[in-house]
């Protein structure tokens, strides 16, 4: 049977959808456009995430496609999303993914808790860049947030399985590989490890490669990983670590497990200690009964911090989560008015911080041509989320390679090979 698959939704929902290739191809399943089977797997931590997933299922069967919907939506809303959508026939959650190639004959819900297993895969991004996801789920309890509710409390992998397909992407050809989970720091917490002791085992691989860490938790780095940023250059120096906010009242409100102080002491020691670190945050505007006040108090812990790059979202009042009960709801045009000042404000932080790079020699990953321009990234700007390169020069699809940035605009560069 040929089928075709559309992954809506994060890099962790990314490396779920390669694992349903692989699982499906080694069942003699051929992946083609314009298949007539799709298998959409959806994202639903928030409304418009929700929204975006059954538009495009619905979208699908209006084509005449047979469509499989997997994923976060299907754990979200069970049999409830059975009913919403007739038009599909088959629902299957994260437990049943090792078993996805038998059921694609069948109608129905298949729900059962998710563990990992040894699985194949079918990397979907272009070399040299992949995802390498090491646990499932969260124990974290931010009160905004449902993904525990989806994807469960905290399951690491074994350490040698990592280390397994760790080596087995490098034999492909990946060699810049971002490590990804909703918490990357929580990872080993159930098992009796941390991530360091992961780190320790990846690093010990006698080769040439790069590991970006995704997603970490402002409590979750300590001295000890800091060092290890410092002492290995393959460890990329660049942390995405989501803060949400700046001031007390409204991270306690949210469940953050940490104060202004505490942040702001974790800012100035990774800048101390990892010299020119690129940090990417993420910050949540319009969280219920925020003040005027307080919102300003964030902009302005921005403006002292100055983040390379960052990401502003309204705050969504999600059902199942603890915040949903909060009174205090703040107007969406306030909402929008905030995060248009956030944006504005990030958007002359960013130009600054790229112009340190003028003139400095930097590593380039190039991804190709688009239209007249050859492109890249350097390996401080993250796939999918971050700017990207122009790049003057000649260089291969794939190939990292030493460059000078010759300008920086607001998100980008121009880099010279």
């Amino acid at each position: 049977m040929s089928f075709e698959i559309v992954s809506l939704g994060c890099p962790k929902n990314l490396v779920d959808s390669e694992y349903i290739i692989g699982r499906l191809e080694q069942a003699g399943h051929i992946r083609e456009e314009n298949a007539d089977l799709v298998i959409v797997n959806t994202c639903a931590f928030i409304a418009e995430a929700c929204k975006e997933s059954i538009q495009t299922a619905l979208s699908l069967c209006q084509d005449g496609k047979k469509v499989v919907v997997v994923g976060c939506l299907v754990e979200r809303y069970g049999e409830a999303l059975r009913r919403l959508m007739p038009e599909v026939g088959l629902f299957v959650g994260m437990g049943y993914y090792p078993e996805i190639a038998s059921l694609l004959g069948r109608e129905g819900l298949f729900r059962k808790k998710a563990f990992f297993e040894p699985s194949p895969r079918t990397i979907l991004t272009e070399r040299p860049v992949c995802f390498l996801k090491t646990h499932e789920g969260c124990n974290n309890r931010c009160a905004y947030c449902v993904i525990p509710k989806i994807r469960g409390g905290l399951r690491s992998r074994r350490i040698e399985d990592i280390k397994r397909e760790f080596t087995w992407l490098l034999e492909n050809g990946y060699r810049e590989i971002n490590l990804v989970a909703q918490d990357i720091t929580s990872y080993g917490r159930d098992i009796g490890f941390d991530l360091k002791v992961l780190l320790r085992e990846l690093l010990s691989v006698d080769e040439e490669f790069y590991l970006r860490l995704l997603y970490v938790h402002p409590r979750g780095i300590d001295r000890e990983l800091i060092s290890l940023m410092a002492d290995d250059g393959r460890i990329i120096r660049y942390l995405d670590m989501p803060i949400q906010h700046s001031e007390d009242r409204i991270l306690t409100l949210m469940g953050r497990p940490y104060g202004k102080e505490d942040l702001e002491r974790q800012l100035d020691r990774l800048r101390t200690e990892l010299g020119d670190i690129t940090l990417r945050t993420s910050v949540m505007v319009g969280f219920p009964t925020e003040s005027e006040e307080e919102f300003e108090a964030l902009l302005e812990f921005i403006r002292k911090w100055e983040f390379d790059m960052l990401g502003a979202f309204m705050y969504s009042r999600e059902e199942g989560s603890r915040s949903a009960g909060l009174k205090g709801e703040i107007p969406r045009r306030v909402k929008q008015r905030r995060y248009q000042a956030i944006m504005e404000e990030q958007l002359g932080i960013s130009r600054k911080r790229l112009r340190r790079f003028e003139g400095r020699t930097v590593k380039v990953v190039c991804e190709g041509k688009d239209g007249e321009y050859l492109l890249g990234r350097t390996l401080f700007q993250a796939p999918l989320v971050d700017g990207m390169c122009f790049i003057k020069g000649d260089c291969k699809k794939g190939e990292i390679r030493t460059g000078r940035v010759v300008r920086a605009m607001d998100y980008d560069l121009v880099v010279e090979v």
